[in-house]
């Protein structure tokens, strides 16, 4: 019996043609100007993708559905982890859409679902970047790290703690689980998003101060900002 598998997605809208996004979302040479450090794809029904995206991560698999100009399915080589990837014209430009469907993702904690469409944002970002304006941003991402995984804390504002790795700046600072960070140097953090983008701004090896709440009381907590563990 096939599992159920829940969705995710993430979207943008380019100011660019239509046909241009499609090469840029299927041709290797395009794959390379925005996402990529390296793509070969073979794409046809059956055909196979590989794309090395930077920082230790890859994705491969087979393309099972192809609807030119509209959208394309890429389906894991297990099978389990479908990518969707739709496009449309709009009055702005083209909408890009991507779909994750699994069969894992209805178990997985709500941090790693963002942390999955944190990325796929950036790099959707990328693209609207590269296609607006010709400037590839990807050297601005994942340049820090304090060595927690969170999630956006939906019963107020913030980004809640829900684990803190063993030997991390955050474990040195004194970082719990489920404290809620609502505040980088005095900057409102208001979700999971925001708290990557406001780290990732500062240098490594500075200092930032954390506004946490913690038991309901808000105390402040001095950090070292530490280099992204993964280069890309």
């Amino acid at each position: 019996m096939n599992k159920v598998k829940d969705s995710v997605k993430r979207e943008i809208v380019i100011n660019a043609p239509l046909e241009q996004v499609w090469d840029a979302l299927t041709k290797a040479e395009h794959l390379n100007r925005w996402y990529t450090k390296s793509a070969a794809i073979d794409f046809r029904v059956g055909g196979k993708g590989y794309m090395n995206h930077g920082w230790g991560a890859t994705t491969e698999g087979i393309f099972t559905e192809i609807d030119p100009m509209k959208c394309f399915v890429l389906q894991s080589m297990d099978g389990d982890f479908t990518t969707i990837t739709s496009i449309e014209k709009v009055e702005n430009g083209t909408r890009v859409s991507i779909e994750y469907q699994a069969s894992f993702i209805a178990e997985i904690d709500q941090g790693t679902k963002e942390n999955m469409l944190f990325g796929t944002g950036q790099f959707l970002e990328n693209l609207k970047s590269v296609y607006e304006k010709g400037t590839d941003i990807r050297s601005s991402f994942w340049k820090t790290s304090i060595g927690i995984a969170h999630a956006t804390e939906h019963s107020n504002s913030g980004t809640r703690v829900l684990k803190v790795k063993d030997d991390s700046v955050a474990l040195k600072a004194g970082i719990k689980p489920e404290d809620i960070i609502v505040e980088v140097d005095g900057e409102e953090i208001d979700g999971y998003d925001s708290f990557e983008r406001t780290l990732n701004n500062k240098t490594v090896n500075s200092i930032v101060t954390l506004t946490i709440i913690r038991n309901n009381e808000k105390i402040q907590l001095n950090c070292l900002v530490d280099a992204y563990p993964i280069a890309y």
